[in-house]
């Protein structure tokens, strides 16, 4: 009784601090100016303000613009992208520069590698930027790739219209998106509930089903496991467009509600793409739990103050991976800085012998679950 009091005020301490950080982080962003034309504008030339986030670029002695520069917003993965797209005066895309971005790096910089900003170079303002026809998102870095085509394009079709005065179809609403993930995710959901709940002499066989289809499916394939990067997107009020991006709404909202309502964590339990290639791994090498009570639970407070911190170095920094150290992205798509990589083969190797060892140790996303059971009511038995 006395260590769940402590825990309550611990949490409450806790969710101070998360609105203290986030309250800040609001003030000290409206408080920054953030130059984004460096580097962009060709030598020699003078910006003009012309309102709109938008600039006309003058040559030297030169009475008219020769290029406009103007700054374009799309949803991204983390947040908010700002892109600075260069259009000369028939509308065609001269350069463009990532101005900012709460982005993973590495993911950024797999866009750059894979050359995805050249291939957008040379493109008009009447150009269809059809994804799969037209321009192609990079394999591991879909959402960033999609927030910078979106840029390119709405960007030089602003300049387009409002400052070359050219006709421009207006931008088409979007689709509800619904593919293999979101289906794939929601029948995950339906197995576990029904392993947990309906099936239970099959529960066993379900769950390995469950692990190995988020294993494969949600990890390897799609790359798209729930990240404490994510839910911080969410605490900074970047609402993705659920037409486009649906998936991460019914995870979210999955990994929630499961705990809120039933007080199962499904998704880590069941579903998540890292404990299954852990749970592969120890069947291979008979991994079980090797640690003492005592240890346990010192590294459960480790656990909790580490993701604590990164979720309030996020909301005062106003960026969702400004302490990054999870390691989904290395194990899943081989995508991660260098310490990431180490960090990750300790895990991967300690998974064999140790059950869980990221779940148990470091995983920012359990104390989530623990602050959610925490705060939820709790269910008579």
């Amino acid at each position: 009784m006395r260590g769940k009091r402590l825990e309550r005020i611990l949490a409450i301490i806790s969710l101070t601090l998360v609105i203290t950080a986030g309250v800040l982080g609001v003030r000290r962003e409206a408080q920054e100016v953030h130059n984004y034309l460096n580097g962009i504008i060709p030598e020699g030339h003078s910006a003009l303000a012309l309102g709109g986030e938008c600039f006309a670029l003058y040559a030297a002695d030169s009475l008219s613009p020769d290029s406009y520069l103007i700054n374009e917003t799309s949803p991204a993965y983390g947040g908010e992208m700002v892109v600075s797209v260069l259009v000369d005066t028939t509308g065609i895309i001269r350069d463009l520069k990532v101005a900012r971005h709460r982005e993973t790096p590495s993911f950024l910089e797999k866009t750059e590698r894979k050359a995805l900003r050249k291939s957008l170079i040379g493109k008009s303002y009447d150009d269809p930027f059809v994804i799969g026809a037209d321009v192609d998102v990079v394999s591991g870095a879909t959402y960033t790739s999609q927030a910078i085509i979106s840029c390119a394009q709405l960007g030089s079709g602003r300049i387009a219209r409002d400052h070359l005065k050219f006709e421009v179809a207006a931008p088409e609403a979007p689709d509800l998106e619904i593919g293999i993930p979101e289906i794939a995710l929601l029948a995950l959901y339906v197995l576990a509930f029904i392993g947990i709940y309906k099936l239970t002499r099959f529960k066993k066989t379900l769950r390995w089903i469950t692990m190995l289809g988020g294993l494969f499916i949600l990890g390897f394939w799609f790359s798209m496991p729930l990240t404490l990067s994510k839910l911080n997107s969410f605490l900074l009020g970047y609402l993705p467009d659920w037409h486009t991006q649906l998936y991460w709404y019914l995870m979210i909202g999955g990994f929630v509600l499961s705990i809120v309502i039933t007080r199962k964590n499904i998704y880590c339990n069941w579903i998540c793409p890292l404990g299954g290639l852990q749970e592969c791994l120890g069947t291979i090498g008979g991994a079980k739990p090797r640690f003492t009570r005592r240890f346990n639970g010192i590294m459960k407070w480790v656990q909790r103050g580490v993701a604590l911190l990164a979720i309030l170095l996020a909301l005062y920094f106003r960026n969702p991976v400004q302490l990054n150290y999870e390691i989904f992205g290395v194990a899943l798509s081989l995508t991660g800085a260098t310490y990431l990589f180490i960090i990750t083969g300790f895990f991967i190797v300690a998974s064999v012998f140790i059950k869980r060892p990221w779940c148990n140790y470091l995983c920012p996303v359990v104390p989530i679950e623990d602050m959610l059971r925490l705060l939820s009511k709790k269910k008579n038995s």
